[in-house]
């Protein structure tokens, strides 16, 4: 498996991730500025050729890193290519002390996922989707 950078031709696969593993829905448009605004905060991993998943981050402050999303094709769930994108951001932004993010707080699959990875959840968001739903905001302090 390879971790690099988003690149223009990935758009396509990312996109198809993105609608079939998360709830939202999010244009060409939204993943084009997402790359644009931080480059280095866009991921993807690469196995057998594929883009098996992404990883999208913001950097709000030197030392905080705000995961916006991180999906992995249904087909290569479960070989821990979530936590090796995870990994790989923290490693490409060695300043960071906090990273946080908002999780649904129905999707308990991420909820643990994300448990497992040292975040814990700080408070609930009432109506943060656009469709109502409720979300955590949960954190991972590093040092």
């Amino acid at each position: 498996m390879v971790i690099r950078k988003f690149e223009y031709e990935d758009l396509d696969e990312v996109a198809r991730i993105a609608a079939t593993s998360l709830q939202e829905e999010y244009t060409i448009d939204f993943f084009l500025y997402l790359w644009q605004i931080n480059p280095n905060g866009f991921l993807v991993a690469e196995k057998n050729g594929k883009i098996a998943g992404f990883i999208v981050a913001v950097q709000p402050s030197l030392n905080e890193l705000r995961i916006l999303m991180l999906a992995v094709d249904k087909d290569y769930r479960r070989q821990k290519i979530g936590t090796t994108l995870l990994r790989e951001l923290l490693f490409r932004f060695p300043g960071t002390r906090r990273v946080y993010l908002e999780v649904r707080t129905d999707n308990k699959e991420a909820i643990k996922f994300y448990e497992k990875n040292g975040f814990i959840i700080k408070k609930k968001i009432n109506d943060f989707y656009t469709d109502g739903s409720s979300a955590y905001l949960m954190e991972k302090i590093l040092f």
